[in-house]
């Protein structure tokens, strides 16, 4: 009777140890919160909302650099800031320049964009003979075909006449083929009826990406000129103040230095007025008025 008794106890016992054993397998398997398991599950979930978070946040930068762009008339994306134009890249890309960058010492740059306007070019250029200036245009390339007089005698007067497009459109949004051409078309009409040789290329509206500084390093400009000075000749107004002659003079002798490009218009409606008192100004400074390309 007892070993009866006994042999039940030691099924009992066997069973029970059975049961745990096979109780600590289960939890070995099962996952367990706080595990590799759960957060790999965790890290795929938050990922793309990482993702789109960061999408929005860039969205925003660039509408914020694209306002800023329009407002200002700098650069879309204020490029000089973003993009890497070291000379690591400078065979690949047109270099941007916003001033001298060569033995630039009390040297000053007067450069004039023509677009449409015409009607003031002969009185700038006799300016410019009479104080015995030689300064820097940039013409766009309808420009010079419809007045092409004029262009010959920026040349002829000792002048460099250099590439603003052909249309003077907004560049950054155009196709590769259609920058492309914007930039070549120009240079031939310039070489076609002056014979000179433009080399610099200046942006419409100052806007530029790393596509449009490559394309152009391909077509044979190695340097983008941009401005150390706006002198605000385009506007009759700005910002509720009136653009005066004495405006155009003070804001470019206030905002001279060393290796400046001054940033001016065939077309301004005060240019003519004020360029004698910013050449005496200049002067009087003790600044050489150069070409742009004396400063590279």
């Amino acid at each position: 009777m007892k070993r009866k008794y006994f042999l039940l106890f030691f099924i009992l016992l066997l069973v029970i140890i059975c049961g745990i054993a096979v109780v600590f397998n289960l939890w070995d398997i099962l996952p367990v919160a706080g595990t590799a398991s759960s957060n790999k599950i965790e890290e795929n979930i938050s990922e793309p909302v990482a993702e789109e978070e960061t999408g929005e946040n860039a969205t925003g930068e660039e509408r914020d650099a694209n306002a800023s762009g329009e407002e200002t008339g700098a650069t879309a994306t204020t490029q000089e800031n973003s993009i890497d134009t070291s000379a690591e890249l400078s065979t690949e890309l047109s270099i941007v320049i916003t001033s001298g960058i060569n033995n630039t010492t009390k040297k000053i740059a007067l450069t004039f964009d023509a677009g449409w306007e015409y009607a003031n070019a002969e009185a700038l250029l006799n300016l410019l003979y009479e104080y015995n200036i030689k300064a820097t245009f940039f013409t766009r390339g309808m420009w010079v075909k419809d007045h092409p007089d004029l262009a010959i005698g920026i040349v002829t007067g000792g002048h460099s006449l250099e590439n603003h497009s052909l249309n003077h459109g907004h560049m950054v949004t155009m196709t590769d083929e259609e920058v492309r051409n914007e930039i070549s078309q120009t240079t031939r009409i310039i070489k076609d009826i002056t014979d000179y040789q433009p080399g610099l290329f200046r942006p419409p509206y100052g806007e530029y990406d790393e596509r449009i500084l490559r394309i152009l390093k391909e077509e044979g400009y190695p340097y983008t000129i941009l401005w150390t000075v706006d002198s605000h000749d385009w506007a009759e107004e700005l910002n509720g103040v009136k653009i005066t002659k004495d405006y155009v003079v003070n804001r470019v002798l206030n905002n001279a230095s060393d290796g400046g490009i001054i940033l001016m218009h065939v077309g301004g409606y005060e240019t003519v007025n004020a360029l004698p008192e910013i050449i005496d100004g200049l002067r009087a400074k003790g600044y050489e008025l150069v070409k742009v390309e004396d400063m590279l």
